[in-house]
């Protein structure tokens, strides 16, 4: 496979035909919108300003993600499309107003790929850092606002990932397990604690959907944490809503990002296998939950039973009505608080050593906060 970042971003991919059957149509429609943009963008950088040159690269790579999402095998075009993301992302980069860095995390002879960014403004001192990951269709690209980041805007350092099976890792070569990002957790935050920008005593941990199942995965799993905030969840044991329920696209990439694409049965057993109950025991350091009641991936009782059986504190922030996405149109969503910004001042109250608490803050379609009863209260009735 190439290197990351190394081919010209502006070059349309190799093998790329708008008639080839080995590209899906989706595909080639969104590989061909961000060649064009690069491609503009490339030819003009001598004399165009720097701020609409790092929006175009930062959009031309998030137009590549896309693009790769419907290619759910092991070929040269989906390594192709990886290369381009790179490469324009790694242009947006040289062109931010904040530092960010390519990093590559060395992992079981392959590596976790991953983005470094720092506070706009930075020189010097050590910073509280959020590793932070998205789910099957949000890779690392996509966890870091080009402008007004939560956790940028806040002070932290954030390293933004991609673990085993997600975004790139299985492009080149880092497939998922049911203990990969156990395993893997662990060179994360070692791969923290050795860099001089980061305060090993104020790490955090952040995921979202499927995101929220392998970061407690770590967070779990790493004591040094001092917190972990995951939501849009997907926390059913054996995620039987997500895989056999919903889209197709779902189970079918995560067959895929499994090296199982073509073994759904074997698939099936390694299923049963994903499942928080056995870790959650083992949580040290609080654990926030965020969600919305009629989430149609995850049913919200197995969210409620994990905070019930979580030994350290676990509030949830619950939207009634709302779906996986927490999306806009839901009142509870539209009118509440925005659930980023209560999860990233959440995290940053750990990192201050503010303890937490179990509780349950509901929203109702007002957009107040109804604070209700937690799970381990119930339990204890």
């Amino acid at each position: 496979m190439s290197s990351a970042g190394s081919p010209t971003p502006c070059c349309a991919p190799t093998g790329w035909s708008g008639t080839s059957p080995a590209w899906p149509t989706p595909c080639v429609r969104w590989a061909w919108t961000p060649c064009r943009t690069s491609g503009w963008r490339s030819r003009a950088s001598t004399s165009s300003p720097t701020v609409p040159a790092r929006e175009h690269w930062f959009h031309a790579a998030l137009l590549y993600v896309t693009a790769e999402w419907p290619i759910w095998q092991d070929c040269p075009q989906l390594v192709a499309l990886d290369d381009r993301k790179n490469a324009c992302y790694q242009a947006y980069a040289e062109l931010a107003d904040h530092h960010v860095e390519r990093v590559d995390i060395p992992f079981e002879g392959g590596a976790v790929p991953a983005w470094f960014h720092l506070p706009r403004g930075y020189t010097s001192g050590t910073l509280p850092t959020v590793i932070s990951c998205g789910g099957m269709d949000a890779p690392k690209e996509l966890n870091v606002n080009l402008y007004g980041d939560k956790f940028l805007e806040r002070g932290f350092a954030v390293l933004a990932f991609d673990g085993p099976g997600q975004g790139e890792a299985p492009v080149r070569g880092v497939k998922f397990t049911p203990t990969a990002w156990i395993e893997a957790g662990e060179k994360i935050v070692d791969w923290c604690r050795s860099r001089p920008e980061v305060d090993s005593e104020r790490i955090v941990g952040f995921g979202l959907s499927f995101g929220s199942y392998w970061m407690s995965q770590i967070a779990a799993t790493q004591p040094a944490l001092r917190g972990s905030a995951v939501g849009l969840v997907c926390h059913e044991p054996g995620c039987h809503m997500i895989f056999e329920m919903a889209s197709p696209s779902f189970k079918a990439r995560y067959m895929w990002m499994s090296g199982l694409e073509h073994d759904e049965a074997a698939f099936d057993a390694m299923a049963e296998q994903i499942d928080l109950r056995p870790l959650i025991g083992q949580m040290s350091a609080p654990w926030l939950v965020v969600a919305g009641d009629e989430d149609e991936l995850s049913p919200m009782e197995h969210s409620y039973d994990l905070a019930r059986r979580c030994p350290s504190p676990a509030p949830m922030l619950v939207y009634q009505q709302g779906r996986h996405a927490l999306s806009l149109p839901t009142p509870s969503v539209a009118l509440g608080p925005n659930w980023l910004t209560y999860a990233a001042d959440w995290l940053l109250e750990r990192t201050e050593g503010k303890p937490a608490e179990d509780v349950v803050d509901y929203v109702l379609p007002s957009g107040q906060i109804e604070r209700r009863s937690h799970p381990k209260e119930a339990a204890a009735a």
